[in-house]
């Protein structure tokens, strides 16, 4: 188990491409279910950086459910193009009877395990969201969740020892300029999306591209 030690600041080392997730994105959980596999074929390895959505959302000026800011036709298409990439990659996908979900225990539970023993409590967390249709939030189901990955169930007594982990965790991805879930880090490179996962690729191999001149027109530049 982790000593909570704080999040590493500065570039990702070679070698190495960090997640950054919330179980209540269902980005998030399409991305969980290809990072690993891109990393491997690069050479690399995948680490989950679970983070709270909802407070990073408040502290960059985003809706708390941007899904609900979408027009009905954006929404009609988003719907699509999450079954058109669980088709594309061959996982499953299923639209939870409640959203949005809350995730805070289960995220405080996920910083409480190594690196090591993560991925798998991620996925079985992952797979009870947006496969499974359970909730989260009831202890009973991250009892199965954490005995599905192989660990003790104990944890769940200590997950108010993460609290502060969650909040580090939340700050470090709001200081690496992360505008959602998932996010990617690369070295010092950071990609949005599950559709980014290309990009990724290509940076695990040493590509990079950096933006020239004005990256908004004049009149989408934020006010000072």
């Amino acid at each position: 188990m982790t000593d909570l030690a704080p999040l590493p600041t500065g570039p990702v080392p070679d070698g190495v491409v960090e997640c950054w997730i919330d179980y209540s994105s269902p980005f998030a959980y399409l991305a969980s279910t290809q990072i690993e596999r891109v990393a491997r074929e690069n050479c690399a390895r995948a680490v989950f950086r679970p983070f709270l959505l909802g407070a990073l959302f408040k502290e960059i000026g985003t809706a708390t459910i941007p899904l609900a800011t979408f027009s009905v036709a954006k929404q009609r298409h988003t719907s699509l193009d999450m079954h058109r990439w669980a088709d594309h990659w061959g996982v499953p996908f299923r639209w939870p009877s409640r959203f949005p979900l809350r995730t805070v225990e289960a995220l405080r539970l996920t910083l409480l395990v190594d690196e090591a023993s993560r991925a798998s409590l991620v996925h079985a967390i992952m797979k009870a969201c947006w496969v499974d249709d359970r909730d989260p939030v009831e202890r009973s189901v991250l009892v199965d969740c954490v005995r599905e990955a192989g660990l003790d169930p104990a944890l769940l007594e200590r997950t108010a020892e993460a609290k502060h982990a969650l909040f580090a965790a939340t700050s470090e991805a709001v200081a690496r300029g992360a505008p959602g879930a998932p996010c990617f880090v690369v070295g010092d490179q950071l990609f949005w999306g599950q559709d980014r996962l290309e990009f990724v690729a290509k940076a695990l191999r040493g590509w990079r591209i950096e933006a020239s001149g004005p990256t908004l027109s004049p009149a989408l530049e934020p006010s000072r």
